[in-house]
């Protein structure tokens, strides 16, 4: 098996979706992500499917499915769970099976072991094989891609390991081994509870500088000319994105079984959750005789991409509905809501000019994106609400423009 896996050089890709437009999209040569041209899936039509089938065909299985919070915040493993439900059954032998999707420690071990359980005559390491290797995309960042940012790798044995950075080491620049498949699973997690409790802390520290009457962005922009000790983060409206929102939450639950319940990360989280709240009660106190309409900017969780998971975008709208506050929303990424993002929106992007914009009583900035036109913002409204501080940032100062 490693003596085969030494000789890979030209890869052929398959695929598997439940998503039928997707697997279409890829069909016709789009990507499904950012509408770029994917020849691959156009010239091999029979190599992408939904059907689990298909995986008879391949060595090396990644499964890349998401994993989101249950209501009261509790980690939501159905489609993995699905997936293996799946993978049972095909025929396994001389396969690898690697994870990236994001988890708590000890799920990957606990999922191999239900394929074991289910299926005599398979040995870890000898016939079948087990990875954990978690993504580090970072959508719409050109300076870091899988060509430039390490790998972090595992295996559920030696032998899975070896095979894990040899497949690696055919896509990735460099990989980093780790000794267990719980302290890769971990090693995901603390990357993204770092930014959480960061962002939760300048969220914070922008609410007490608020208080002090003392600008945020000055004092950020000024503690960052250390080169020492220091990393910059931006205050915002909130987390977005699959994996910072949901991060905390996932180590917290399986700490708290095990006996301890953290409190840094459930009060960096519940600062950044609370941001909407704060938000909309400022904007309210500059409206006392009426309640504003309010033109929305971005839904995207962050700029420049068309990715609104856990966008902080949508629990404003669910603010302002429950206010009863009039809204709409512009943004180049999403011409309308895409379905399943728990909200029902029968609204789409209006169309960003002069004309439409005078609709308004303000603007509220949620999402930075570079196609907006910042200087005809700043002339279309009275006032301009700027949850990223991207005026500070392209130093256009105005009045009406709010830092909130």
């Amino acid at each position: 098996m490693l003596k085969r896996f030494h000789k890979l050089s030209k890869i052929k890709l398959f695929g598997v979706d439940n998503d039928f437009k997707k697997i279409n999209k890829l069909k016709q040569g789009i990507s499904p992500i950012d509408s770029l041209k994917i020849n691959y899936f156009k010239k091999n039509k029979d190599k992408i499917s939904s059907n689990y089938d298909i995986l008879e065909l391949v060595d090396v299985i990644i499964i890349c499915l998401p994993t989101p919070l249950k209501n009261k915040k509790k980690p939501d493993l159905q489609y993995l769970e699905k997936c293996y439900k799946e993978l049972n059954k095909i025929n396994l032998k001389n396969k690898i099976v690697i994870l990236e999707s994001t988890v708590y420690p000890g799920v990957t071990r606990n999922f191999s072991k239900k394929i074991l359980t289910n299926n005599s005559g398979y040995i870890i390491g000898s016939n079948i094989f087990f990875g954990y290797s978690p993504e580090r995309e970072n959508p719409g960042d050109k300076n870091f891609s899988y060509k430039k940012t390490p790998k972090v790798i595992s295996g559920y044995t030696s032998k899975c390991l070896k095979l894990v950075k040899i497949i690696y080491d055919c896509i990735t620049k460099k990989s980093f081994s780790c000794k267990t498949l719980e302290e890769a699973e971990t090693s995901k997690l603390l990357e993204n509870l770092y930014r959480s409790i960061n962002v939760g802390l300048v969220n914070e520290f922008k609410l007490i500088c608020q208080k002090l009457d003392i600008n945020v962005h000055n004092v950020i922009e000024s503690a960052a000319t250390k080169n020492f000790g220091f990393q910059k983060f931006i205050p915002g409206p909130g987390l977005g994105g699959h994996c910072i929102p949901i991060d905390p939450y996932y180590l917290s639950w399986i700490s708290k079984k095990k006996g301890y319940d953290p409190l840094l990360l459930k009060s960096a989280a519940k600062i950044n959750n609370s941001m909407p709240q704060i938000i909309t009660k400022k904007i309210l106190s500059y409206y006392k005789k009426k309640k504003p309409n309010i033109l929305i900017f971005g839904i995207s969780y962050k700029k420049n991409v068309d990715d609104d998971r856990e966008s902080p975008a949508f629990e404003f709208i669910k603010i302002f509905r429950n206010k009863k506050i009039k809204f709409d929303y512009v943004d180049p990424y999403f011409k309308e809501i895409k379905k399943g993002r728990n909200i029902s929106l029968n609204k789409k992007s209006i169309n960003f000019n002069k004309k439409n914009l005078k609709h308004y009583d303000c603007a509220l900035i949620l999402t930075d994106h570079d196609k907006f036109n910042y200087y005809t913002i700043r002339n279309s409204f009275k006032k301009i609400f700027d949850t990223r501080g991207v005026f500070f940032r392209k130093k256009i100062f105005s009045n009406n423009i709010i830092q909130v």
